[in-house]
C-alpha cells in the first residue's frame, strides 16, 4: 500500500492559487509571466517569513491556475501567455462603496466577465459577491449590499452563462476593526446575528433563483440551513477534475480557516511584497489601510 500511495502522489499535479493574498491578474501579471518563463516562484511563508519555498510553475507539474481578481483587464490583454495551463477564475464584482479605494464600474466588470466566459467557458468562472459589510454611524446603518445591483449582476452573469455566485459576511477581525476606525472616525462595524444573516441570504437566494444562479456560502456553514444555499469550496479539486474529465489534482481537504471547504493548492502571492493597491477595507489580504 505505501508503494501504491507514493505512485498515486507522483501523478497528482498541482493547483496554483494566484492569489488569495493579492490581486495578481490586475497588478502583478508581469511578475507571474516572468516566473512562468523561469519555471518557478519562490514563496514566502506569510506567518514565518524566513521560510521560503520554491514552487514549480512548469506545465508538467501544474494542472490548474486558479486566479482571483477584481479586474481582469490586464489578463485579457495577455491571456495567450497562459495557454499551457487550465485556468479557473474567481471574479469579485460588488456594488461600489466607500469601503474600496477603487473598483470597476459594474458594466465594465460585466464586459470582462463576458469575455472570460467566451474564452474559457462560463463553467470555469465563479462570480463573487462578497463580503457583505454592515456599519453604522450618526447617519444610520450602511451596507455594500445593494439588492437592485445584485439583481442586475445576476441577470448579466446568467446572460454570460455563469451559474455560480459565492457570498459571505465580513467578520470584524482585529485588522478590519483597526482600518475601519481609521477610515470612519464616527462609525462602527456591525456583525449581523445568525438569524439576520440567514434572512439576508434568503433574499439573495430568491433573487438568484430568478436567473438560475446557484448561491454558495463561503466559510459560513450556519447559512447552509437556508434552503438551496450550498457550501462554497473556492479551490475545489473535485470540480476541477470533473471539468477536465480525469482525476489529475488532489481532492484532499485543506481548509484555510473555520468552515472553509477548500481542497489542496499552493498560493504564490505575498501580502507584503505584493500589496494590493485596490485597498479594500474589509480584505484580510490588506495588511494596512494605505
Amino acid at each position: 500500500m505505501p508503494g501504491r500511495w507514493k505512485k498515486f502522489c507522483r501523478i497528482m499535479k498541482q493547483i496554483i492559487s494566484a492569489s488569495r493574498r493579492t490581486d495578481i491578474p490586475a497588478y502583478y501579471l508581469k511578475w507571474l509571466m516572468e516566473r512562468i518563463e523561469e519555471g518557478y516562484a519562490d514563496v514566502t511563508n506569510p506567518f514565518y517569513r524566513k521560510q521560503v519555498k520554491r514552487v514549480s510553475l512548469r506545465p508538467d507539474d501544474v494542472e490548474w491556475i486558479v486566479f482571483w481578481s477584481r479586474n481582469y483587464g490586464p489578463f485579457l490583454k495577455r491571456h495567450t501567455h497562459f495557454k499551457d495551463y487550465n485556468l479557473f477564475f474567481h471574479f469579485t464584482i460588488l456594488s461600489e462603496s466607500p469601503l474600496e479605494k477603487s473598483g470597476l464600474p459594474l458594466p465594465k466588470a460585466i464586459g470582462q466577465l463576458k469575455r472570460l466566459a467566451e474564452l474559457y467557458g462560463p463553467e470555469h468562472i465563479i462570480w463573487r459577491y462578497d463580503p457583505l459589510v454592515y456599519w453604522e454611524d450618526n447617519a444610520g446603518l450602511h451596507t455594500n449590499y445593494n439588492p437592485s445591483d445584485f439583481e442586475y449582476l445576476c441577470r448579466a452573469a446568467a446572460a454570460c452563462g455563469v451559474q455560480r455566485c459565492y457570498f459571505s459576511f465580513a467578520y470584524p477581525y482585529a485588522k478590519l476593526n483597526g482600518r475601519f476606525r481609521k477610515k470612519f472616525k464616527d462609525g462602527r462595524l456591525v456583525l449581523k446575528s445568525v438569524s439576520e444573516q440567514q434572512a439576508i441570504a434568503g433574499e439573495l437566494k430568491a433573487i438568484a433563483d430568478s436567473y438560475a444562479i446557484a448561491l454558495y456560502s463561503c466559510c459560513n456553514d450556519s447559512l447552509l440551513s437556508v434552503a438551496g444555499i450550498k457550501k462554497g469550496r473556492c479551490i475545489d479539486g473535485k470540480l476541477l477534475n470533473t471539468l477536465l474529465g480525469k482525476k489529475s489534482v488532489s481532492e484532499a481537504k485543506s481548509p484555510t480557516r473555520k468552515d472553509c471547504g477548500c481542497t489542496r493548492s499552493v498560493d504564490i502571492g505575498d501580502y507584503i511584497k505584493q500589496p494590493c493597491p485596490t485597498g479594500c477595507l474589509y480584505c484580510y489580504a490588506n495588511p494596512i489601510w494605505q
